[in-house]
């Protein structure tokens, strides 16, 4: 603790910016998305598949949205502005197009600085009447981006699941159904053309680490992808072939994609509905294989989509319990579950829309040829069962002035009804305000839906979320949200119907465009059981929980640096509470002789008990989103390299440490538990584009 607290102070007195020159420094695309993930991974305890979403935002910043001649579909994929932000960019080019300068952003309601910044790399002026532009084939070869990607990542000590094998022990394998059938080096292989925003098609393979690249288990990679998506060619808006994601309404029935939910982005409650798009990630969930098309007649876009695909299931007796989303096929137990059931999905959906009005409705039909029969408890009672369902919504979009409203209900076939409302308005250019309501009824339970909810399934749950966003004065922003929910049956760790409240207050300070700052406070209660042995009956309490946190981003020159603190306390409702400290310093610079970018951190952490765990996001080669989890004392570090070797060819790297140094004699557990007390990791990259 003492030497934890001496590296605090030492990280504290860096916190200050001494004597800085400024310089305009605006953040590269890729700077920017690492930001937005960043203020989204941080709230969840699930890793986030961000891939698609970085896709999108990378080929927007290759192919700028026309701010001169675009619409609110195409500003709708800056999926960082709120709804009235982007119908306000709208008004002030009906009143004021064309734009001249791009610096006229700041004129516009409800855009500070920041917001400005995360546009400028994808938006550009151009003409306000913008020719159309016809598909030559020969133009697609010649102007056509082609990229290929190989990564490669290893654990640098020996996991206990590769410790025995059972071959070498004379033993039969099955006799150890726990053990890694591979070695411990993940790799995946991608590649991927790009033809503006018309054509894309791309295919993936990846081995996790453990498993098997070729033997009696695999030949070849565990995992393939391959996608095709076709944009605007006529009368249809979209067509996709092989993998795919399909996002309506918002998202009570169907979202497959990265959703938006609490965060310091308080307006950002409401997803996006952006129809069918390409499936790009290394996911083995949450994507659906066949064909689908958007077909566009005047106002009307008709969607049609069908899916058939082999998915991962724990079976017996010719059911399935439940749905294995890890996508690890490392053991012989994973192998057993390994495409064991066939799911068929047929769907469709049609949206009117208006100037000021979009209304939709969506209806999804599942089938598997095996019957879901999940585990017998009581917090899963109303889980679905069966082997087909059959789900639909209608949802619905309404401007008026700066009031904007919005919704979905939904209904399965139990005829459960699952509904969410909300609606944002800006009374005044500097105040935003949101409210959402929600109600999940235990019986709703869709099993696509993914929308703004506490948990990660959409059911068993109602609440009211009211958020704002205050710009008092030049330079500074206040966010802050209250969200109170409650469900009305059990569930897993609360034997009991509970109530919860979330409160977040975050204070923004961004005097100069190479200086920024915020502050961070959040308090949560909700309840959970807690282990009384001297009780026979379960004991549920609200338990506390509370987290501040202090940000500066500075750069000067070819430098960047981040410096966080942050603090968080626990109370189980009973005993003494308990408190976690963590504080990490970030240091970029990119050389000007020489095609080399360098990121390096040093982190120091204090988490008392497992609940006061610290999930602190983490620069990283170019596709790979890392949140790990800190827990307990110790220190990590990491340094990031990117090098360009000419134009077409770009190498990325990372090393990374966490050494402990609570007596522990063991990091994890099972078969990922690692002798000693530190843990290490190695990850490359190579981009060739040709």
């Amino acid at each position: 603790m003492k030497l934890f607290f001496k590296i605090i102070i030492v990280v504290f007195i860096l916190l200050v910016p001494h004597g800085l020159k400024a310089q305009d420094v605006v953040n590269s695309a890729e700077q920017i998305i690492a930001d937005i993930y960043e203020q989204f991974s941080e709230e969840s305890e699930n890793e986030i598949d961000f891939t698609n979403f970085y896709d999108d935002l990378i080929s927007l910043s290759e192919n700028p949205i026309n701010l001169n001649n675009t619409n609110k579909e195409e500003l709708d994929k800056l999926q960082f502005l709120s709804d009235t932000q982007v119908d306000n960019i709208l008004y002030y080019l009906y009143k004021n197009s064309p734009m001249r300068t791009i610096y006229e952003l700041q004129l516009i309601d409800g855009l500070d600085m920041t917001d400005i910044h995360r546009m400028l790399p994808f938006v550009s002026l151009g003409e306000a009447l913008a020719k159309k532009q016809t598909l030559k084939l020969n133009d697609v070869f010649k102007y056509g981006k082609n990229e290929v990607y190989f990564r490669l990542d290893k654990g640098l000590e020996t996991k206990e699941g590769y410790r025995f094998v059972p071959e070498e022990e004379n033993q039969p394998a099955e006799d150890d159904t726990r053990k890694y059938v591979g070695n411990p080096y993940y790799n995946h292989l991608k590649y991927r053309f790009r033809y503006r925003d018309k054509i894309q098609f791309g295919i993936t393979s990846e081995k996790d680490a453990g498993e098997q690249f070729w033997g009696e288990h695999n030949k070849g990679y565990d995992f393939y992808s391959a996608h095709l998506e076709l944009r605007n060619f006529g009368k249809i808006k979209t067509l996709v072939l092989g993998d795919y994601r399909a996002n309506f309404g918002l998202g009570l029935v169907m979202r497959t994609d990265f959703s938006m939910g609490k965060s310091s982005y308080v307006m950002q409650v409401s997803p996006k509905s952006n129809g069918l798009k390409k499936f790009s990630s290394t996911s083995e969930t949450d994507f659906f294989r066949g064909a689908g098309a958007t077909v566009r007649l005047g106002k009307l876009d008709i969607t049609a989509f069908y899916s058939n695909r082999m998915i991962d299931g724990d079976t017996i007796n010719g059911q399935f319990t439940g749905i294995n989303e890890s996508g690890l096929h490392r053991t012989i137990s994973d192998l057993r579950k390994k495409h064991t059931v066939n799911q068929q999905i047929a769907g469709g959906n049609i949206t009117f829309t208006h100037s000021w009005f979009q209304v939709g409705a969506t209806s999804v039909y599942t089938h598997f040829n095996r019957c879901l029969q999940p585990r017998d408890a009581i917090y899963n009672r109303f889980y679905f069962r069966g082997n087909e369902q059959l789900a639909a919504s209608v949802n619905y979009r309404l401007r008026w002035q700066k009031l904007n409203i919005f919704g979905e209900t939904a209904m399965t076939e139990k005829s459960a009804f699952a509904t969410i409302n909300g609606l944002n308005f800006s009374p005044i250019s500097r105040v935003s305000l949101v409210a959402l309501h929600r109600y999940f009824p235990k019986e709703y339970d869709a099993l696509f839906a993914n929308t703004f909810s506490e948990t990660s399934r959409v059911n068993n749950e109602s609440g009211l979320y009211v958020g704002a966003e205050i710009r008092p004065v030049k330079y500074w922003k206040v966010s802050a949200y209250v969200d109170s929910y409650s469900f009305s049956w059990n569930k897993f760790g609360v034997d009991a119907p509970s109530t919860g409240n979330d409160y977040l207050v975050q204070v923004d300070y961004f005097p100069k465009r190479n200086v920024g700052m915020y502050w961070r406070f959040r308090y949560e209660e909700k309840a959970h059981n807690f282990s009384d042995m001297a009780s026979t009956m379960p004991i549920v309490l609200p338990q506390p929980k509370w987290q501040a946190r202090y940000q500066l981003n500075y750069s000067f020159g070819r430098f960047d640096f981040k410096n966080q603190l942050d603090a968080n306390g626990f109370s189980d409702g009973v005993n003494k509470p308990t408190y976690g400290f963590s504080a990490f310093q970030d240091l970029s610079y990119d050389f000007e002789k020489i095609p080399l970018a360098v990121n390096v951190r040093l982190h120091v952490f204090d988490a008392q008990d497992f609940e006061n765990r610290f999930y602190t996001y983490e620069r990283d080669v170019l596709y790979a989103f890392s949140v790990p989890m800190n827990y307990g004392l110790g220190t990590r570090y990491y340094l990031n390299l990117r090098y360009d070797a000419g134009k077409n060819l770009s190498l990325w790297l990372k090393l990374a440490q966490t050494v402990y140094a609570d007596y522990r004699t063991t990091v994890s557990s099972g078969n990922e538990g690692i002798q000693g007390n530190r843990k290490s990791d190695f990850r490359f990259l190579v981009k060739w584009k040709f």
